[in-house]
Parts: structure tokens; C-alpha cells; sequence
């Protein structure tokens, strides 16, 4: 694992033909904005335990938010939230939040 998440989702890209990234994400890690609540939130999430994610599938993967303090005290198990590269490219469900 590449840090201590802050929390694990499963996360759902979208097919490209409906708007999603036109190819999968890196094989190591991945970061975009998070959109939750109508804000956005730069989170990074870490594939190094099962690669990259090609468009119009889902992972459950680990993630961790570059400002922790500003979002994750409003979080709970079953949060959604989409993700964002100039539009929306996949969404998301909040499985557990990570306590260190």
C-alpha cells in the first residue's frame, strides 16, 4: 500500500461511449477530484493491489484526500460521491472509514 487511507469505496468508472475517461487509470495510483455535497475534494486512490481501472468497471479500492480535515469528519459508510476529470467519469459509495 502506497500510504494509510482515510477510507475504502467501491468505485464505478464510466463506459467511455457514456462520458467516461477514454482510457484506464494508472496502474499504481489515481487522482481526481472528489465531488461530495456539491463540493470538490482532491483525493488520490491506490491500485497497487489490483492495477488500473479501464472505464466502465468498478474496484474496491483504498483512498486517501490531500486535505483529510476538510471532509472526512462529514463522511460516513454509504456517503456516494462522483468523480471528476473536467466532467463527471465514474461514482462512488464510502465502505468504511479508516481511523488511523
Amino acid at each position: 500500500m502506497l500510504w494509510q487511507p482515510d477510507f475504502i469505496a467501491n468505485v464505478q468508472l464510466h463506459p467511455t461511449a457514456s462520458g467516461g475517461r477514454s482510457c484506464p487509470t494508472p496502474a499504481e495510483w489515481f487522482g481526481c477530484p472528489l465531488n461530495y455535497e456539491g463540493e470538490f475534494f482532491d483525493a488520490r486512490f491506490d491500485l497497487t493491489a489490483l492495477g488500473s481501472i479501464a472505464p466502465g468497471n468498478n474496484a474496491k479500492v483504498p483512498g486517501k484526500f490531500l486535505s483529510p480535515e476538510l471532509i472526512k469528519p462529514r463522511l460516513k459508510v454509504g456517503s456516494k460521491f462522483t468523480l471528476w476529470e473536467g466532467k463527471t467519469i465514474g461514482e462512488g459509495e464510502i465502505l468504511e472509514i479508516v481511523t488511523p
